[in-house]
C-alpha cells in the first residue's frame, strides 16, 4: 500500500477512517501531518489533548490566553492552576511552541484540558 502524505509503498501501511473517509499511512508522523489539529494560536500540531474553546483548539493554556481566551470553561480551575504555576512554567520556543518544564521531567510537554 501507498502512504498517502510521503508516497512511500510499504507492507505495513495502515489505514485510519475519520468521518467515513478513509486514509492510507505508513506511520504515525505521516498520519499526524495528515489529521492532527493545529493550534490556532502557534500553529504546531496537535497531538494531545490540547484545550479546546468554541471552534478553536490550542495546544496549551497559553496559546490560549495569547489571543485572548480567558473563558474559565476552557482551563482547570483557579485553585488547580495556582498549584500548576508553583510546581511548573510555560517556555516558548521560537516557533511559539510551548513545553511546560517540570524538575526531573526533562521538559515534557504537557497538555491539560478542563
Amino acid at each position: 500500500m501507498q502512504c498517502q502524505v510521503c508516497g512511500n509503498h510499504y507492507d505495513n501501511a495502515f489505514t485510519v477512517t475519520l468521518a467515513d473517509e478513509s486514509f492510507v499511512f505508513d506511520c504515525f508522523e505521516c498520519a499526524i501531518h495528515a489529521l492532527a489539529p493545529t493550534c490556532a494560536h502557534c500553529g504546531c500540531k496537535i497531538i494531545g489533548h490540547g484545550v479546546e474553546h468554541g471552534d478553536e483548539i490550542f495546544c496549551c493554556e497559553h496559546c490560549a490566553r495569547q489571543i485572548g481566551v480567558d473563558d474559565d470553561s476552557a482551563y482547570i480551575s483557579a485553585d488547580e492552576e495556582e498549584d500548576a504555576d508553583e510546581s511548573a512554567q510555560f517556555d516558548h520556543d521560537d516557533a511559539g511552541v510551548a513545553e511546560r518544564n517540570r524538575p526531573g521531567e526533562g521538559g515534557q510537554t504537557a497538555h491539560r484540558r478542563g
